[in-house]
Formats: structure tokens, sequence, C-alpha cells
């Protein structure tokens, strides 16, 4: 009997790479369950986010929230079941789950303008879509065809768009009865107000005091606090049975069918297939992903050196990521995709695949916490909904999602606009499609232009002296790199030749 044990266990550690990666059985656990504390709200913050999508497009009546547990049962099961796959097919510590920022583009963009079922609907076409770049040589190319600076706008904004959104959900913040264009301070005399802030508080400095699981703690701690004042009826308008896990139980499943049909209805609805959003809703699902997949998994290889060990591990990361997609969106979960809060594991001794299983093994058990999770989702009080823990999280979530300017290539000074013109028009214009366009319409033209006017300066101008002079400006104001070879020119993304 314990030589069978002994086989086996030599046969899973074969599996799992242990001796190549230098794997120790103990820290691939703890390293699992650092990466599911530090992923946990995803839980709770999905469902949230995602419950504010319009069942219908302009209906204000009816939204996705009646399903919550619905949409929470899928949350869990697409990141289960893409967490698994990840460690049983790719083999390394990365665990998937339905994305933020994806997410909130998916509620507050896509879904205004098509629906809820539509919406999961272009979801699975962006899921298909990615899995057939995945399996082409087009991955590599597309990859190499963005200009860092792009990307980093685009992320940057809906980093900025997010933390702006957990100011709002959670009240912090509200529109301005006096000037819909501008916010004020909230009602910093009511008590869900007050817990918001205190979960933000507690979420930044816990995080930037690097305390593993600081987004959950700071949870827990705001959900006590607002037990306690439901308890104690501090908050008026607030039944205390609805944070009563024996009188609420599980019936909040049974809207888990709605859900799973939902993405499939969509096929049908032809006002989809003739709205602008859908095709731009797919590409962009599929971008955003792509990137943000793409980023994480060179995050994951720096950190563990990965290539050098298993040089097609990529390329299994990003079918698994695709897969993912198509599967959780059928069931009604959103873009699926690699969550770099993974590194926490990473940094705990995670090092194979057996991690992101014990990971997806987390997420397994924690339905059935569904009851006492349920204390996470938003309070709706006198027609006014309130998401003071999920709300703060949007905004620590926010903030993590800008510090990426810090890689922001300032000395291409014709970037900055993008820049701007990306975050700007993200924020005033509350959607996350708007500020894309406008931003890849502004990168477009200003570096298409200044591409032509190299392009003339150095084939069709016959004065030499002051060809060199319009040399000298284009570089006085750092925006092309201009090698003076005489007949050999590059901007930052074209070669021309001849002269």
């Amino acid at each position: 009997m314990k030589q069978k044990d002994q086989t086996f266990l030599t046969s899973f550690k074969k599996y799992f790479k242990f001796d190549t990666f230098d794997a120790i059985f103990k820290k691939e656990i703890i390293g699992g369950l650092s990466t599911f504390l530090a992923m946990a709200y995803i839980l709770a913050v999905n469902p949230s986010i995602v419950g504010a999508s319009p069942i219908n497009p302009g209906d204000n009546q009816q939204f996705a929230s009646q399903y919550q547990g619905g949409l929470f049962l899928a949350t869990a099961i697409a990141t289960v079941f893409a967490s698994m796959f990840m460690g049983l097919y790719a083999r390394v510590p990365l665990a998937l789950a339905p994305g933020m920022g994806l997410n909130a583009f998916f509620a507050y963009t896509v879904a205004q303008q098509v629906g809820f079922d539509s919406a999961l609907t272009i979801t699975m076409l962006s899921g298909i879509l990615y899995f057939f770049v995945v399996m082409s040589p087009l991955r590599t190319k597309i990859s190499s065809i963005i200009p860092t600076n792009l990307k980093i706008s685009i992320g940057a904004g809906i980093g900025f768009f997010i933390a702006y959104l957990g100011l709002q959900n959670s009240r912090i913040i509200i529109k301005d009865p006096s000037n819909a264009l501008v916010s004020t301070l909230g009602d910093f005399g009511n008590p869900l107000v007050i817990v918001g802030l205190v979960v933000l508080v507690l979420a930044l400095v816990l995080h930037y005091s690097k305390i593993t699981g600081s987004i959950i703690i700071s949870m827990l701690i705001g959900a006590i606090i607002l037990i306690i004042l439901i308890l104690t009826k501090s908050i008026k308008g607030v039944d205390p049975n609805t944070i009563n896990p024996v009188s609420v139980g599980y019936s909040g499943f049974s809207t888990f069918d709605d859900v799973i049909v939902a993405g499939w209805k969509g096929f049908a609805n032809a006002n989809m297939w003739k709205n602008p959003i859908t095709y731009i809703g797919i590409l962009s699902f599929f971008y955003m992903d792509f990137f943000d997949t793409t980023g994480t998994l060179i995050v994951m290889d720096k950190s563990l050196n990965l290539s050098k060990k298993d040089p097609n591990w990529m390329e299994k990361a990003n079918l698994v990521d695709a897969v993912s997609t198509v599967v959780g969106s059928s069931i009604g979960a959103t873009t699926v995709t690699s969550f770099v809060e993974s590194t926490v594991g990473v940094s705990a001794g995670a090092k194979t695949g057996l991690s992101t299983i014990v990971t997806a093994l987390c997420f397994a058990s924690s339905i059935a916490l569904w009851p006492v999770i349920q204390i996470f989702m938003p309070i709706n009080v006198d027609g006014i909904q309130y998401q003071p823990i999920t709300g703060p999280i949007l905004v620590l979530i926010g903030t993590l999602m800008i510090t990426q300017i810090r890689h922001f290539e300032w000395e291409i000074i014709i970037d900055i606009p993008t820049l701007f013109i990306t975050i700007i028009m993200m924020m005033l214009t509350n959607s996350i499609a708007y500020g894309l366009s406008f931003g890849i319409i502004t990168f477009v033209i200003l570096n298409g232009f200044l591409g032509l006017m190299q392009y003339f300066l150095m084939h069709f101008s016959k004065n030499e002296t002051k060809r060199k002079s319009c040399k000298k400006i284009v570089n006085s104001i750092e925006i092309l790199t201009i090698k003076d070879e005489g007949v050999k020119v590059k901007t930052r993304e074209f070669y021309y030749e001849g002269g």
C-alpha cells in the first residue's frame, strides 16, 4: 500500500514538474490559499458591477441585479473552471476569474446599448475571436503592433473610470443636483457612507502595508460593522432579516437558469447585429483581454523564469484564457482573464499548477458561503443603491490600474494628448468605449500626420539646408527618431527608404 502511495506521489510531482521548478508541496498549498485570499473579492464585486446592466437597453426599471444569486454562481463556476483548467493544462501558478475593467465595460457601456443578454453574447464572440487568434501566428504579431503608450493610456483610463465608479457606488461622492457636470461629497452623516469610508481607508492602508489578503480583510471588517449597524437598527430602511443566512438561504441560486440562458438568447436579437456597439464590443473585449493577459503573463514569466523551463507555457496559458471566456460567457459570466493577483501566491512559494488547483478548490468551497456573502452585495434604501463594501474596493483596484502610468514613455510627448484624451473622455462621457475610441483616433491622427510630414521632408524637399533644418525641428520636439543616414529614416513605427 505504501509503495502504491509513493508511486502516486512520484507521478503527481512528475506531472506538475516539481523537480523542474524546485517546488515544495507545502508551499504550493500556501501559495494557492494566498492567491485565493488576494482575489476572493471578485465573488462579491463582479456580481455587484454586472448587476448594474439593464436587461433591455434604455430600461431604467429592470436590471441584472435581480439575478444576483445567479451572477454569483456564474462568477464562482467560471473561476473554478478556468483556474482548474490552467492548473491541469498549462500547469502554472496563474488563477483566472472574470476581469475587473472588463466587467465595468460590460455593464456600463455594452449592456447599456444592447442589454444584458446581448452583452453576454458579445463577450462569447470575443472569446471565440481570442481563441482563433491564439491558435494562429497572429498572437505574436498583434502583441507587437500596438504601441506601449497606447496600451498604457487605455489601461490607465479604465483605472480612473473604475475608481470614480467606486466612489459613486459607495456614495462617497454624488452628482451635484445643481450642476450635472460635477460631483459633490455625499452625506457623511449616513452610516452606509461612513462604512464605505472605513473600508476604503482600511483597504488602502492594508494593501500598501503589503498585508496578504488585504482586500478580503477590509471587506470582512466592513461587513462586521455593517451587520452591527443593521442589527441595532442604526440604518433606517434595512430589514435585519435580509442579512440572516438562515432566512436568506440559497434561494437566489434559482436565477442561475436565467443567467445561463441569457447569453444564448442574444444570438437571436436582430437589433444586436445592427448595432455598431456589437462589433466595437467584440474587438474591445478581445483587445482588453488579450493585452491584460499578455501583461500578466510577462509578469509571471519574469517572476519564475517560466519560459526557460517550459517554452510553450504562454501559448497554453493564452489558450486557457480564450476557452475560459467562451465557457464563462456561456453560463453568464463576463470576460474571464488571468489575474495578476496570482503573484501573491508566487511570493508565498507557489511555482506550479498545483497551487492554481488549490485556488480553484477554495473558490468551489466558497459557493457554500453564499448566504453569508450577500452582506457584501448592494443595499437599497429608499430607492437609492449603496455599495459600502464593494464600492471602496473598486477605488483601490482602480488606483492599482492607474499606477501603470509610471511606465508611460513621457519623452515621447506626442503620446501625451492620447493619454489625456483617453482618460478625460472616459470620465466625462461615463463610457469606456468612447474614451478608448477617442484615444485611438487621437493617436492615429497625430502619429499619422507626423509620419507623413517626415516622409515628405525626406523624399520631396529639394533644399538640403531646409531639409536638415526640418530634421532638427522634428528632433527638437522628441517625437520621431530620425537616423541621419541620408537615405534611411525611422519613425516610431515606420521605415522609409530612398532619398
